[in-house]
């Protein structure tokens, strides 16, 4: 991967730096670039279910809470030059959905009101808060939002949140906001919700594929994507930090190119029968109580194209994106190395590799 900017060592001596959400999947490589930048990094988050981050946290200055935790917050941030605000969460059904927008509004209101008078906040919001397409034009920051009648939680969080952190600016608070697509990668110790789809197409758990289409992004250029911001960002302005506009067919194309699979073996969903099969999700869901896949609002994010450019932040920042299948090949290594999906010692798709797919699922 070519970058046009590295992170500055200048601007990054002696501070002190707090990444809330720094035990999630974004928030963990961002405290990863930043351990042998920054004087001090401290993170705030709540504790990993994962052994292998358990264990990298233990020698780190780490505190485990809610974001919602006002004094916990007011301790974390205490003190520091840069504040990543990274702290969320991610629902689509049941209980999630109930706390997802105190999380994001009350947790994003508590880092504005504990930061520093000299600090810095970038606030991690989302490409949901840019908005969505019919088409496959890709929006940019100054896009309209127009998605003001989609029931997708997660979409009015995410914009809430930003709302906040934009109005902060504009009396006067040093703050900006990072836009972050669909992330992938490696190193994804809580196997996130793009994580777990890699690997149900590698487990060959996912016969038919959705509609609609999205922007992958490697989380590792996301990351320096908000160390850049935090250097050369302007207070008050948001950044795409986006990747490679895909459809899903072409997604899952590129998955079974990585894992030697034939891509004849899967066929393009049409929306009404996703819709279906969401609707089932639903009515299982009630009765069993477990989280329903496909569910309601997957299938109304699924009617929508999630492209987007981020040329603003590429021509101000330095940003930079490799391509994905270079990460899904990163990926794919990484899963393997880790158990969580066995090898595949021919790339011909063949009875045997299929038996050893339904072993590992």
């Amino acid at each position: 991967m070519e970058t046009t900017m590295q992170p500055n060592l200048r601007f990054w001596h002696h501070k002190r730096v707090c990444v809330t959400g720094g035990t999630g999947f974004l928030g963990w490589h961002l405290v990863r670039l930043l351990l042998p930048l920054a004087s001090q990094v401290r993170i705030l988050g709540l504790k990993p279910k994962a052994p292998t981050l358990v264990k990298l946290l233990q020698r780190l200055d780490c505190v485990h809470a809610d974001i919602r935790d006002t004094a916990a917050v007011r301790d974390a941030v205490a003190d520091c030059d840069v504040v990543f605000h990274a702290a969320g969460t991610v629902g689509v059904w049941g209980p999630a959905l109930a706390q997802m927008h105190e999380i994001h509004s009350l947790g994003t209101q508590n880092v504005l009101q504990a930061l520093p008078s000299h600090a810095r906040m970038v606030h991690t919001s989302s490409i949901a808060a840019i908005g969505a397409s019919r088409d496959r034009a890709p929006l940019t920051e100054t896009s309209p939002f127009q998605l003001q009648h989609l029931n997708v939680d997660y979409v009015h969080a995410k914009k809430a949140s930003e709302d906040l952190v934009l109005a902060a600016a504009e009396r006067g608070a040093d703050v900006l906001a990072v836009n972050p697509a669909y992330l992938i990668g490696p190193d994804d110790h809580e196997v996130s919700i793009m994580g777990q789809f890699c690997l149900r197409v590698w487990k060959g758990k996912v016969p038919l594929i959705p509609p609609g289409g999205l922007n992958f992004a490697d989380v590792r250029d996301v990351a320096l994507g908000h160390l850049l911001a935090a250097e050369r960002g302007a207070a008050g302005r948001r950044y795409i930090l986006g990747g490679e506009n895909l459809l899903i067919t072409e997604f899952v194309q590129a998955l079974a190119q990585v894992r030697g699979l034939s891509s004849r073996r899967w066929l393009r969903m049409p929306r009404w029968l996703y819709g279906l099969l969401a609707c089932g999700g639903a009515l299982r869901a009630q009765v069993t109580g477990r989280e329903p896949y496909p569910s309601l609002q997957h299938w109304r994010v699924s009617r929508y194209y999630w492209h987007y450019s981020s040329e603003r932040a590429r021509m101000e920042l330095g940003y930079a994106v490799r391509p994905v299948l270079e990460t899904l090949q990163e990926m794919h290594e990484w899963y393997c190395r880790t158990g969580q999906l066995h090898r595949i010692a021919s790339h011909e798709p063949c009875s045997e590799s299929r038996r050893d797919e339904r072993k590992a699922a």
